[in-house]
């Protein structure tokens, strides 16, 4: 028996798509599509990445859009992290939003953890592993010596179980004692090979991101893809950190000026009233960058303004717009063979709700389920009312507190 159509359902009913319910429904949005497709094939270019934004309303489809793409990410080989921005989560502090991408990284042919699965498959192919090796000690690539020293004591089979497994933790983000991988490398003659020192904080956090791209394609794999959703939360950030949450989206995207991350493809859903709520109203084009210098930080001025015209340029041209008839039609007649499928119930075809510029596709989704709900179950027919949830931008110096536990003032993307 399918359970897929059920599982899909189920998910739409709640309002929250699962990867089955956006396998099912797909997606109409072409253009967008086609720009992400290309983002993902300029990934390993050498030149500047193409990050993608998408903009609307709440109801609009942003999240079952990103899923949708998350789709198109895995079917072409990629590593795919779903990251929302939250308290937890602040964008601004590169190591919260690594840790939390690394953590709901998920490989597309497997559901274990994805890098103690890359360097499991690599320590069975000794070749790739030493190519890997090489790749993090070459000059000027901008790994400190402790990369290298890691990888080759993964691949050598005398590495003690325990000291694996603390080298693959730090392939994750973790600490690691210094002491550990020095008396390591001098228990296998191999001391001298090492100039092993500490890392600054901020930028061991860089190389890491930039690490575990290049662990997931020696491992096979076409890159690492990450997505952002709810992006608008950093328009209750204050003033500063909303800018280094600005020019943090910059350096995921791969703007001009951001430091290179290769392989890595990124793209965020926000709200389509997030540039006149928060950028207009705030001035965030003038004061922000103007912050940032007073500060000292010139480069992230650069990428801070570079994101907020990102995002404008998404407001204006990737805006999820209301759907239109055929698109309601399309979606009711797609949900209706689901729904067919998942109860063993023919569901009929309902009569056209009535559409105004404010109905989201959620809401025409959760009506009809709901309408064949109550005739399947009861024989009845249902009047569905719906409402709407309006965005708040409100600065919370709290959001700031969780980015200052975290440190996020000592990391700079520049």
């Amino acid at each position: 028996m399918n359970l897929d159509p059920r599982v899909a359902i189920e998910a739409l009913r709640a309002g929250v798509p699962n990867r089955t319910a956006i396998r099912l429904m797909g997606s109409d949005h072409g253009a967008i599509e086609d720009a992400f497709e290309a983002a993902l094939q300029s990934a390993w270019s050498g030149g500047a990445r193409s990050g993608l934004g998408i903009a609307g309303g709440f109801g609009t489809g942003k999240s079952h859009l990103l899923g949708y793409l998350a789709e198109v990410a895995r079917g072409q080989g990629f590593v795919v992290s779903r990251v929302v921005v939250s308290k937890e989560t602040p964008l601004g502090q590169p190591a919260s939003v690594f840790a939390a991408a690394l953590g709901h990284a998920a490989l597309p042919d497997r559901p274990d953890d994805p890098i103690a699965a890359c360097l499991a498959d690599l320590r069975g192919r000794p070749q790739a592993l030493e190519q890997l090796e090489e790749a993090v000690s070459r000059p000027g690539v901008g790994f400190a010596p402790i990369f290298a020293a890691c990888l080759y004591l993964l691949r050598r089979s005398a590495t003690p179980p325990e000291m694996q497994r603390r080298l693959e933790r730090f392939a994750g983000g973790a600490r690691v004692s210094l002491p550990a991988i020095r008396q390591g490398l001098r228990a296998a003659g191999a001391k001298a090979l090492f100039d092993i020192r500490p890392v600054n904080a901020a930028d061991l956090v860089l190389q890491h991101i930039a690490f575990a791209a290049l662990l997931f394609r020696a491992a096979g794999y076409a890159g690492w893809c990450i997505l952002f959703d709810e992006m608008e939360l950093i328009g209750r950030y204050t003033p500063l950190q909303r800018a280094m949450a600005y020019a943090w989206l910059a350096t995921w995207l791969g703007l001009a000026g951001a430091r290179p991350f290769p392989g890595i493809v990124a793209a965020y859903a926000i709200t389509d009233d997030f540039a006149t709520a928060v950028i207009d109203a705030r001035l965030d084009s003038e004061k922000l960058p103007e912050r940032l210098r007073l500060k000292g930080r010139d480069a992230d001025a650069t990428l801070a303004l570079a994101a907020i015209g990102h995002v404008e340029h998404t407001v204006r041209e990737r805006r999820l717009l209301p759907p239109s008839a055929d698109d309601i039609a399309r979606c009711h007649d797609r949900l209706r063979e689901l729904y067919t499928a998942a109860y063993d119930w023919p569901a009929p075809t309902l009569p056209p709700t009535a559409r105004t510029a404010s109905r989201t596709m959620r809401q025409y989704i959760k009506a009809w389920i709901a309408a064949w709900d109550m005739q399947r179950l009861h024989g009845a027919a249902v009047d569905v009312v719906a409402g709407t949830i309006a965005s708040t931008y409100a600065e919370d110096a709290a959001l700031d507190a969780a980015a200052e536990e975290s440190g996020a003032d000592g990391d700079e993307p520049g």
